[in-house]
């Protein structure tokens, strides 16, 4: 359905979700597909007010693609594994559908398997598959053929009679709400894009228009690229299943509103405006939560407004890069630790009317926030109104200030700019970037996981003219000599923090002032509302003490990790395993990350973290959660799939801490690292669907479908 492309550092590209989308067939039942005494697509649960997670099956599909693909290079085991682990990570921070009972069995095309039907209105069979099609090979998706067990059966009909049955109905699929085909593979696609990491389609809808299955398609070159991570490939899978989920421009259209209820059919009706052009002629999303939550992000509460989507002709899929740079549907992808799972796309899948949506596991977008109504527009863009856009071509910080950056534009930002990650050694937060020791460092920058950019004009070097001196008393505040710079952070608090530049103290960094450190020469300027404001920046500890009562007891647990016999891990590598780790672990407890903190790993695989509840997390006591934690992982350890490598979880030890010991030991960064850690990725449960959507019904002995309403003889089937 999509194709979601990589921007890393300063490469551009375009998404082509519209196109791919629109190659594919979307198939729904008709009226009279559906079976009479089959139970309703609507379920009226016991319980339904508590939605379940969205059961996704992963499908992988290997052998011979069916695009006139080109032949990837070895076997690929490495390169599938890859996927497929990024693929289960991916589904199990998108959770949200009620159960539903019986199995899922997708449609068949009668365009496909029927050459022609019968015409006659007086004939029993009227409209019924009269001639097959004798090249018929089964029904796909983005290429990825459907087994037959997963598909409704199909017959051939006489004039008066029985039918002849062809394919009986397949067994389905258990417990499952949505079926995810999988592939990785050199196609066509992914030779004319080279930039092209991924892309998908959703095929078949139920006959309340909700999403039931669809495809992935991995392009094979970018899985053995090092320029990906595991983490990046998870933020890719995740923008791609939230396409096939809904976020679509070919879907928008089937949007539901349920005004009355969640859980009946009655309650629900099409959506009869999602999308609108304004007086400009820019295309809005516009449905009620949606303009809400934009106008909350924006600073306006009460102003009733649409999100503006990408222009990518009649349809649109994205969200317009110039507002909601970051967003996990924005047409381009910087990387994971510079992509969001924002609230205004989270707003986006409630408006849909098939789930309910958990908007706590929302990231906080920084990307405009509080700029007002105005932010993002053509106009105004470019007269520095807002510092989040630059004027220019200078070299400054991103502003996630995690890069050095430059002043530049792409397509998508039309001519406005911003600090766009420099090409090579940008990030501030990879100390391979650093100095090699000896090597001169007149700015003082540092290189750390902890470090962010900084404008300043810093030098611990003599200027002309100022030999006798003091350093700190020359400021230099011509804007041309100011860049960015790379230097340790340290948060205390929401919107406060320290920096520290190579050999000084800490200083404290006032939002929107300007500072001096002692030993160098000039200023270093404070960003305001950049650093320090991620959601878990309000729950974290203030540096440096903090006062636990009872119900925020502190907890320890400790996994340790076995592998394959041999197997070796670098650093980055036990930082992202740690990540999958703590991810399995709040799947397993079915918690959010507020429970988790300080999370590691040593060269020995043991992972250890730090249990407490933070002010404002809402469950169970942490108590509660360590002890049921404390069973599971006894009885059943954790399965963990990293870089096509499995690993499994030794029950070590669960101890309560001593708070005074536990603060002695993390006292002076436990604020920063909840806060950076989290940054990461707290994704959490995503969605909970409203109602069960699936029309199912039980298998029956054969398949019986009426071809009135699917296609008439101009979409490939006559009469006789």
């Amino acid at each position: 359905m999509l194709l979601l492309l990589l921007f890393l550092r300063a490469a551009t590209s375009r998404c082509l979700h519209n196109e791919i989308q629109r190659s594919v067939s979307l198939l729904r039942p008709s009226f009279s597909q559906l079976v009479p005494n089959g139970r309703s697509s609507f379920l009226t649960l016991p319980g339904s007010r508590d939605p379940q997670p969205l059961r996704i099956q992963t499908c992988y599909i290997g052998g011979p693609v069916l695009d006139g693909a080109w032949d990837s290079k070895g076997d690929g085991i490495k390169e599938d594994s890859r996927a497929l682990a990024a693929v289960s990570e991916a589904i199990q921070r998108i959770q949200s559908i009620l159960a539903v009972q019986g199995p899922l069995l997708l449609n068949r095309d009668p365009v496909q398997y029927c050459r022609a039907v019968w015409g006659d209105a007086d004939t029993p069979n009227y409209h019924r598959c009269s001639l097959l099609n004798s090249g018929y090979k089964g029904e796909s998706c983005l290429g990825a053929k459907i087994p037959d067990a997963h598909l409704r059966g199909y017959a051939l009909w006489l004039e008066q009679g029985p039918p002849q049955v062809i394919q009986p109905d397949g067994p389905g699929v258990q417990n499952t709400d949505f079926l995810l085909y999988v592939r990785v593979a050199h196609t066509s696609k992914c030779h004319r894009e080279p930039s092209i990491i991924a892309y998908a389609a959703c095929c078949q809808l139920d006959s309340e228009d909700r999403p039931l299955a669809g495809t992935i398609v991995y392009c094979v070159q970018h899985l053995t690229s090092p320029s990906l991570n595991h983490s990046d490939i998870v933020m890719v899978t995740i923008h791609e299943l939230f396409h096939v989920l809904g976020f679509s421009g070919q879907l928008f259209k089937k949007w539901k509103d349920c005004r009355s209820g969640p859980s009946v059919k009655e309650n629900c009706s099409t959506r009869q405006q999602v999308t609108r052009r304004d007086e400009w002629g820019q295309l809005l999303l516009t449905t009620p939560t949606v303009s809400h939550s934009l106008a909350k992000h924006l600073g306006v509460p009460g102003v009733s407004m649409g999100a503006p989507l990408e222009e990518e002709g009649p349809l649109s899929s994205h969200w317009e890069a110039r507002l909601l740079q970051g967003s996990i549907m924005t047409a381009t992808f910087d990387g994971a630790q510079r992509t969001q799972l924002d609230p205004i796309t989270l707003a986006a899948f409630k408006d849909s009317g098939w789930y309910q949506v958990n908007h706590s596991a929302a990231q906080e977008l920084l990307w405009g926030q509080g700029s007002g109504p105005e932010f993002g527009l053509l106009a105004t863009c470019e007269t520095d109104s807002s510092d989040f856009f630059c004027t220019g071509s200078r070299l400054g910080c991103h502003y996630l200030h995690l890069d050095k950056g430059h002043c530049s534009s792409d397509p998508m930002l039309e001519g406005c700019r911003m600090y766009k990650p420099l090409v090579n050694r940008s990030e501030c937060w990879r100390k391979d970037n650093g100095f090699p020791p000896g090597t001169e460092n007149p700015h003082g920058e540092i290189y750390h996981s902890q470090s962010r950019c900084f404008l300043a004009n810093l030098t611990s070097q003599l200027l002309p003219g100022n030999k006798t001196t003091h350093p700190s008393q020359i400021l230099h505040l011509k804007e041309e000599e100011l860049m960015g710079r790379c230097y340790l952070h340290q948060c205390t608090g929401r919107g406060a923090y320290k920096v520290q530049v190579e050999g000084s103290p800490w200083v404290s960094c006032l939002p929107g002032k300007a500072i001096q450190i002692p030993g160098y020469h000039g200023l270093l300027f404070c960003p305001r509302d950049r650093l320090c404001q991620t959601n878990e920046g309000v729950n974290s500890v203030t540096f440096p003490t903090v006062s636990l009562s009872t119900q925020a007891l502190l907890l320890q647990l400790s996994l340790a990790l076995a592998g394959p016999p041999g197997h070796s891990l670098g650093n980055e590598e036990r930082e992202e395993l740690t990540e999958v780790v703590l991810q399995a672990l709040m799947s397993r407890g079915s918690t959010g990350r507020c429970y988790f903190h300080s999370p590691s790993m040593t060269a020995s695989l043991l992972f250890t973290v730090h249990m407490w509840k933070s002010p404002g997390c809402q469950g169970p006591s942490v108590y509660m959660l360590h002890k049921a934690l404390t069973l599971t992982l006894q009885e059943k350890p954790l399965k963990i799939y990293y870089g096509g490598v499995s690993f499994t979880t030794e029950y070590k030890l669960l101890a309560t801490l001593d708070p005074n010991h536990f603060m002695t030991h993390i006292g002076l960064s436990m604020g920063l690292c909840i806060m950076l850690v989290t940054l990461l990725y707290t994704l959490g449960i995503v969605a909970y669907q409203k109602r069960a959507t699936l029309q199912v019904g039980p298998s029956a002995p054969y398949h019986s479908p009426e071809l009135q309403g699917t296609r008439g003889p101009a979409g490939g089937i006559k009469e006789v």
